[in-house]
């Protein structure tokens, strides 16, 4: 049992040096809230986070996709949010700047995310902004609101392209991102999905979850019987970089390639320029959350169904470094960690 004051964390000293320990429960400021998390999904920026190859500071609490419940507010805050349970949009930007001011808050000059570069949701408490907590249903889980970070993400990412109904995608990367984001592109109106992987499982999820075909990675050049003239959208989803070489000459003239993976800063890429112009193909990005939280959460709550499946493990707190490795194999869809079995 932890005292009144005192909580349950991990606490990344620095790279691969984590720890689960007895630490301060946080104090609210003004604007803020405290937390008592409920359940924080674990992604590939989490194992940056733990690797040292992201920009977080150290000693750090990680844990950026989370939900919970309020249990004390700021002077400035509404008192009876307390008992209000809420999922958490992690994004952190200042307002004021000039990319702010022009409605761009993911690309805020000093922009920072809950469980990236301040104490997160690996916690039983963590200390959020008013204005970053959502209202969530009485009857919706915690695991399942955890969920809405990622999909806010792949929301965002649809925002920043041009999507035709009885378009056809193909989706280099079977994991959580990749799956999400064939869902949403099919909800948007796109005829037929295939999914690229070197998994066989995750192949196999993909196909359970309505990926029109599926090709190991190796077996690419299948591709040429499935869209002779290529794919209206293509979208990495892996952040390997050896990908985009790949994944080019599959847009379809016009077409469009989303670069959503997060590949290592200073990684290089081998590309035809000409093929580019010829073909005229549009390269996009999408990075991170653009107030796209909302419109998530309300497609999570009416599509629960959806989402759930893609949660296949669920951990006590105390197997967060246990979690970051079955990450890193790729093992599974979706890891949470809940606190209802803290460890």
């Amino acid at each position: 049992m932890t005292s009144m004051n005192k909580m349950k964390a991990v606490v990344l000293h620095s790279p691969q040096d984590a720890v689960v320990e007895i630490v301060e429960k946080p104090d609210a400021g003004d604007d803020d809230v405290i937390v008592r998390v409920g359940a924080c999904g674990l992604c590939g920026t989490d194992l940056k986070i733990f690797s040292g190859e992201y920009l977080s500071p150290y000693p750090l609490i990680p844990g950026h996709e989370l939900a919970g419940t309020i249990v004390s507010v700021g002077s400035h805050v509404d008192s009876t949010l307390i008992g209000q349970r809420v999922a958490v949009d992690p994004t952190l930007a200042c307002g004021h700047c000039e990319f702010c001011q022009d409605a761009q808050f993911n690309h805020c000059e000093s922009w920072g995310a809950i469980g990236d570069t301040v104490n997160g949701g690996f916690a039983e408490f963590t200390r959020v902004p008013i204005a970053n907590v959502y209202r969530i249903k009485d009857d919706m889980p915690f695991n399942l609101a955890a969920l809405v970070e990622p999909v806010s993400c792949a929301v965002w990412a649809l925002e920043r392209m041009r999507i035709r109904p009885g378009s056809i995608a193909l989706i280099f990367g079977a994991g959580p991102m990749g799956l999400i984001l064939m869902k949403l592109l099919e909800n948007a109106g796109v005829m037929r999905a295939t999914v690229v992987d070197t998994s066989v499982e995750r192949l196999t999820v993909a196909r359970n979850h309505g990926a029109h075909d599926v090709l190991q990675s190796d077996t690419v050049s299948h591709l040429q019987d499935l869209a002779p003239k290529g794919f209206d959208l293509v979208v990495d989803a892996t952040g390997n970089p050896n990908v985009l070489s790949i994944a080019l000459p599959w847009v379809r003239k016009a077409g469009q390639l989303l670069l959503f993976g997060v590949s290592p800063q200073g990684a290089m890429a081998m590309v035809e320029p000409y093929l580019i112009y010829h073909n005229e193909i549009t390269i996009l990005s999408s990075m991170a959350i653009n107030h796209s939280y909302g419109r998530a959460l309300n497609i999570v709550e009416t599509r629960s169904n959806d989402f759930r499946s893609l949660i296949t493990h669920e951990l006590p707190l105390s197997d967060y470094v246990k979690a970051i490795g079955m990450v890193k194999e790729g093992k599974g869809i979706k890891l949470q960690l809940t606190m209802d079995t803290l460890g």
